[in-house]
């Protein structure tokens, strides 16, 4: 799936050129997880700690796991808010989307929660790069929260 015009999701699927805000590059395996890719994410989810970041203190729920579709709920922790992250094989290829259901920002919920994500993929070897202000300058200056 694309992304909404609203500056709460990210996702792999796109046009370079109109959706630069929220497009990312597909996860690509290691090697070693070449042949189960989606089950080295689903791991890397079931390491993920509730409320890092200060984001998903409600914690999370892996809807539906396949060899190649992961569909995980993350949940706020104050309003309950829910958001969609999909993870399908392709091609050899992971493609990504993690979006809030609801709003037009997320201050930076999506980003740090696809980080962390990414951080343990590349610690096994993934080509999974890191959302900063560098890549997506718009998403962060719009989503940027005033403490």
């Amino acid at each position: 799936k694309t992304c909404s015009p609203a500056v709460n999701c990210f996702t792999t699927t796109g046009d370079e050129e109109f959706d630069r805000y929220y497009l990312i590059k597909p996860y690509k395996p290691s090697k070693s997880d070449a042949a189960n890719p989606l089950a080295a994410i689903a791991a890397a989810i079931a390491a993920y700690t509730p409320g890092q970041n200060g984001i998903d203190g409600g914690g999370f729920k892996i809807i539906t796991s396949t060899p190649s579709y992961l569909y995980t709920q993350f949940e706020s922790l104050k309003n309950t808010y829910i958001d969609d992250v999909e993870f399908a094989l392709k091609d050899g290829v992971v493609l990504v989307r993690s979006s809030s259901r609801l709003g037009y920002l997320d201050f930076e919920v999506n980003a740090k929660r696809l980080n962390c994500i990414s951080e343990q993929l590349r610690g096994r070897g993934w080509e999974a790069a890191e959302i900063n202000k560098k890549t997506h300058p718009d998403y962060f200056e719009q989503n940027n929260r005033k403490n």
